[in-house]
Order: C-alpha cells, then sequence, then structure tokens
C-alpha cells in the first residue's frame, strides 16, 4: 500500500469533547451577560457537564445566573437556546462558551468569550482560541494552505502542515505543563494526542494526573496512537444500499480491504468522517450528490470513519440517508497513513491509486475535476 503517513492531527471538528462527570461538594456560580438575536424573544443559558444538563435559566436582559458544583478537573459548557429549544448560532465553536468551575464565583462576558474570577476558565478559552487560530485562523499560512490545496501541490501542503503543527505542539507543551492535573490539561491532550512525538506524549501522560490518564478520549487517541505502527488493523467493511440501508457488514483487515477497492482502474473518493462531527454531517448531502452524479460512471466513493463507534456510525448512516459504502477504521490505521488535517477531510484517488485532489469543504473542485476525467 502507498504510504501517505504524515503526523496529522485532528481538528475535531475541532469538535471540543466534554469530559468526567460533575463531582464535588461546593458550589460556584456563574454570572454572565450576552447579546441575544432578538430581544423580544425568549432565551435560555444551559450549562452542560458529562453529557447532562446541569443547571438551566432565562435569560433577563442580556443576564444570566448559573450555579454548578466545583471541580477544577471537569469541562463543562454554556449554550442558548430559544424558546422552542433549538440552538443559538450555527453550532459553530464560538456559540458556546467553556467553564471550569474552579471558583466560588465568576463573571463570563459571552460575546467576547471572556471570564474573570476564574483562572481556569480563562485559561480554558485562551487555549481554545490560540489552536483556533493556528489550525483555522485567517492568515498568511491559512492562505498558503488554501492555494497549495486550489494547485493541487501536495509537498506544499505537507510543509504548511508541517510547519502548523510544530507551532501547534509548541502552544499545546505549554498549556500541559501548566496544567497536568486539571480540565484544561485533559482538554490539551486531546487536542495534542495526534500530533505529539510518540515517546513524549507517553511521557506527558505518565506526567499527568488521575484525570488525564483516566479519561475515556485520551485513552482512546493513545490507543490509536499505539495502532499507528502497526501494518494492519481491525476493520469492518459496510456495503450500503439506498437511503442509509445497511446491506452488509463483513471483518476485514483495514489496509488489505483498502487496497481491494483502491488502484484498481477507478477513481475513489475518499470521505473521512465521524458521526460526532457536525461539520463532516453538513457535508455529507453534498458528497451523496457526487456519488449519485458519478457512481455508475467510474467513481466509487468510500466513508472512513474516525475516531467513531460502530453503532454511532450506523445510526448517523440511518439518519443522514447515506447511499456509499463505509470502511470503519477501528484501530485508526488508515487515518494514521493520509495527512488528515482534521474532518471532513476528502482525498480524490487517481485510478492508479494515487492522490490528486483532496480539500476539507470545497467538493465544486472535486465535481470539476471529475466532470472533466469520467466522460
Amino acid at each position: 500500500m502507498k504510504d501517505y503517513r504524515v503526523a496529522g492531527f485532528l481538528l475535531l471538528s475541532f469538535v471540543l469533547l466534554l469530559v468526567g462527570a460533575c463531582a464535588s461538594e461546593k458550589t460556584c456560580t456563574i454570572r454572565g451577560t450576552v447579546t441575544v438575536p432578538d430581544p423580544d424573544q425568549t432565551y435560555y443559558a444551559i450549562l452542560v457537564c458529562g453529557g447532562s444538563d446541569v443547571d438551566t435559566c432565562q435569560v433577563v436582559d442580556g443576564a444570566y445566573t448559573l450555579r454548578t458544583r466545583r471541580d477544577p478537573r471537569v469541562q463543562q459548557r454554556i449554550r442558548f437556546v430559544d424558546a422552542a429549544g433549538s440552538e443559538v448560532g450555527d453550532g459553530g465553536l464560538f456559540d458556546m462558551m467553556e467553564i471550569v468551575a474552579d471558583t466560588r464565583k465568576m463573571t463570563v462576558d459571552f460575546d467576547k468569550h471572556t471570564a474573570s474570577g476564574s483562572p481556569l476558565t480563562s485559561a480554558m478559552n485562551n487555549l481554545i482560541k490560540e489552536t483556533y487560530q493556528i489550525m483555522e485562523g485567517p492568515g498568511p499560512e491559512m492562505d498558503e494552505m488554501i492555494a497549495a490545496s486550489e494547485a493541487g501541490d501536495a509537498q506544499k501542503m505537507e510543509e504548511l502542515s508541517n510547519r502548523s503543527r510544530q507551532r501547534l505542539d509548541s502552544v499545546l507543551r505549554v498549556y500541559y505543563l501548566a496544567h497536568p492535573d486539571d480540565a484544561v490539561g485533559v482538554q490539551t491532550m486531546i487536542l495534542w494526542a495526534f500530533s505529539a512525538p510518540y515517546e513524549e506524549l507517553k511521557e506527558m501522560i505518565a506526567l499527568g494526573g488521575d484525570c488525564i490518564r483516566e479519561d475515556p478520549t485520551i485513552a482512546m487517541m493513545v490507543a490509536y496512537r499505539d495502532a499507528e505502527n502497526q501494518e494492519d488493523g481491525k476493520a469492518e467493511w459496510v456495503t450500503v444500499g439506498p437511503g442509509g440501508s445497511v446491506v452488509s457488514r463483513e471483518e476485514c483487515q483495514a489496509v488489505a480491504c483498502f487496497e481491494e477497492v483502491t488502484g484498481q482502474g477507478q477513481y475513489v473518493m475518499l470521505d473521512f468522517w465521524g458521526s460526532w462531527c457536525a461539520p463532516c454531517r453538513e457535508e455529507i448531502p453534498n458528497v451523496i450528490r457526487l456519488n449519485d452524479k458519478y457512481a455508475g460512471k467510474g467513481l466509487k466513493v468510500i466513508g472512513i470513519t474516525v475516531q467513531d463507534q460502530p453503532e454511532n456510525s450506523l445510526a448517523a448512516i440511518a439518519e443522514l440517508k447515506i447511499d456509499y459504502d463505509q470502511l470503519f477504521d477501528l484501530e485508526g490505521v488508515l487515518c494514521n497513513r493520509f495527512p488528515i488535517e482534521g474532518v471532513p477531510h476528502f482525498f480524490l484517488l487517481d485510478p492508479q491509486g494515487e492522490i490528486v485532489l483532496q480539500g476539507h469543504h470545497n467538493l465544486d473542485e472535486f465535481d470539476e475535476y471529475l466532470q472533466q476525467h469520467l466522460r
């Protein structure tokens, strides 16, 4: 198999994973302000911890008060909904505010994403802002990356990716060493686990407290890194029919299964995605349209799951009516062999199995390429 391995890092979606469950006897009071879309409508602030709603209150004249138990090891989140329960905003990274209840009371300015009275909350949101700026924020490096992607310059993209990864590693290393046993450290390690040098990753986790070593998300990421040096790993090939119906599921080895369908004389489009990733779900209708348009003309579309559980992937396939086959990369072997810089990440392989195009969102470019080459 061609080795597409690049020590990539996942944006997660740049999705921010909640950790742990609330556990403390002391109370933290959170008073905040927010600008709501329509002052004449009713809105509610909700504090979420470990996937459960901890406290809810109505936003009155742009102000809200929430209470939770104090625990510096746990990351919580404030989000806003309207009277119908619909999320305020488009679900983006800054439509929510990350909270660490490390103090008796704190004041939050949601519009500025700042908090006073809570050192760990300030550190958490500074971490998020700094890493977002490196990976997604506007600037010369992002302009270079876009230009290289549009030009199909894989070498330049790898060079820029390595440069960004080194900057990210440096920032995350500083945050982790300052927070080896609290929620900021947990979030730092979640962001760092895929890009940190492997031996350093092991050393840093050993230095961390129980909340680092026992966190299930970190444990799963470390397991993926352990699989990085494997020649192959467990996978499932899932044949999908119309409307997201599963025709069959077959256990296989990831690399062997992958090589059966790539480099075999047809174009192959890979959709690296996760059921947990909101941007992935938003792009899937566009992938479906491409699949429907070119399926009989020499294109094979394959979804490859990233850091996901089979039952969650299957539920998303049914819900989103995904109609292209899937490879459940259960041990992350394929994810470690491609230059993934966040999900969704799409690759177009030519009939010989070489990457000819890649990107995160602009599938119009894929469509134009396929129109020219599949006649």
